[in-house]
């Protein structure tokens, strides 16, 4: 990866935080696209822009990030909250 340095900006390290969080999960919600160098910079440039606006929400960096991917509805990125459920868990009408 590339590094260009920022002139005249800096972060606090609550901002570095929410970024580097933005990232990994920016990153994550793409899988294997996610871990080519091109589409790392990428959303790493993205989240820089919005957090030198002054975007500090970290779910807010990472969708303006993945806007260029097409990805409009956030919340299918994360499904599956943890182990399955059998289905006769979920028979209601079981006496």
């Amino acid at each position: 990866m590339n590094i260009n340095l920022i002139k005249d900006v800096s972060f606090d390290g609550a901002a570095t935080s929410a970024m580097g969080e933005a990232f990994d999960k920016a990153c994550k919600s793409l899988r294997n696209l996610g871990s080519t160098s091109e589409v790392r910079d990428l959303i790493a440039k993205r989240i820089l822009d919005a957090a030198k606006n002054g975007e500090r929400d970290p779910i807010r960096l990472r969708e303006y990030a993945l806007i260029p991917f097409g990805i409009e509805d956030f919340s299918m990125l994360f499904i599956g909250v943890g182990p399955p459920v059998p289905t006769y868990a979920l028979d209601t009408q079981a006496a």
